[in-house]
């Protein structure tokens, strides 16, 4: 019947407490036979006064009250109201390049402070679900995809050169992680954030490149440092890092490398981004693309049973009224 008159409920299974309604007019209807017997046997004629004829209704009205209420409880809806719903479909991994080159104090701070504040940036302006990617000559996940950006901005700012306890840098490792990350969940939209110095000392990225290209995956490439070049402050102390022959070791940005992983995927490419709005485009390209739909949302009328159940308990006390 319910669905004949269009009516669904929210909870069901709460319809089983209607079940009381004629348990209820039982118990009652047995009290006020009770009643009325007693009423006979102890009460005098005179002091009896005028009995109210509604009474015998009573039990009725009671037992109503109680199915109205079972149905409220178990919250009936019936037509729908249309609300438009704007949503924001993208997932977005960044990959941040922790090896030692990031140490590198060439943009006012080391590489990587700089890489940690644009990527809290980038996680702050966007409005879908986020991953993060670390990497130096392997690549770890720090964060899968989530909608909790508080929690990646927290990975983000405990990030040290030398995360992956794998010296190096191969750029392809950190772009298959990410491109793992989003395979995951193929049927929503994603993009990489790739926030590096450009340095790559494996000659991978063309294939994971070309990988991302296929997907469908558009990288925006930040570079961090500059292409003066710049010595690495040595993890263990005592100045700056050396290698095998007792050489100081000097890093390069390489920009260049990071602007073509953009262009052949279809990313942006950003260039030491340190300006307030220096990464307005990359927050429009992922959190301001939006969808709008309509929404379908059930009408609750819980209020028409629970009004009814209030109204027949008013009933109910009314005919009490004049009792024996």
């Amino acid at each position: 019947m319910a669905q004949a008159l269009g009516v669904t409920f929210r909870a069901a299974p709460l319809l089983w407490l209607a079940l009381a309604a004629p348990a209820a007019l039982l118990l009652l209807a047995a009290r006020e036979r009770r009643r009325r017997e007693l009423a006979r046997r102890l009460v005098s004629e005179r002091l009896r006064g005028v009995a109210n004829p509604a009474r015998v209704l009573r039990p009725w009205l009671i037992a109503l009250a109680v199915l109205a209420a079972a149905v409220a409880l178990a919250g009936p809806q019936r037509g729908v109201t249309v609300m438009p719903v704007e949503t924001r479909e993208l997932n977005r991994v960044i990959i941040i390049d922790v090896s030692l080159s990031m140490a590198a104090e060439d943009v006012g701070t080391s590489r990587l402070d700089a890489a940690k504040a644009i990527a809290k940036r980038v996680i702050e302006a966007h409005s879908g679900r986020i991953g993060l990617v670390v990497f130096e000559n392997g690549a770890d996940v720090v964060s899968p995809l989530t909608s909790d950006g508080e929690a990646v901005a927290a990975l983000v700012d405990s990030l040290q050169p030398g995360e992956v306890s794998l010296p190096g840098s191969d750029v392809a490792a950190g772009l298959n992680a990410a491109l793992k990350l989003l395979d995951a969940d193929p049927r929503q939209r994603g993009d990489v954030v790739l926030i590096s110095d450009g340095e790559d000392q494996v000659g991978r990225a063309n294939d994971a490149v070309a990988k991302l290209r296929a997907r469908g995956v558009a990288v925006s490439a930040i570079a961090v440092g500059t292409t003066r070049g710049a010595t690495i402050p040595n993890p263990e102390g005592g100045g700056p890092l050396r290698d095998d022959s007792g050489q100081i070791v000097t890093t390069w940005a390489h920009p260049d490398a990071l602007e073509l992983i953009a262009q052949r995927t279809g990313g942006r490419f950003f260039d030491n981004p340190f300006g307030e709005h220096a990464l307005d485009a990359l927050a429009e390209s992922g959190g301001g693309a939006t969808r709008k739909k309509n929404v379908e949302i059930p009408v609750d009328r819980y209020q028409w049973p629970l009004g009814a159940a209030f109204a027949l308990l008013m009933l109910g006390s009314l005919a009490n009224r004049g009792a024996e």
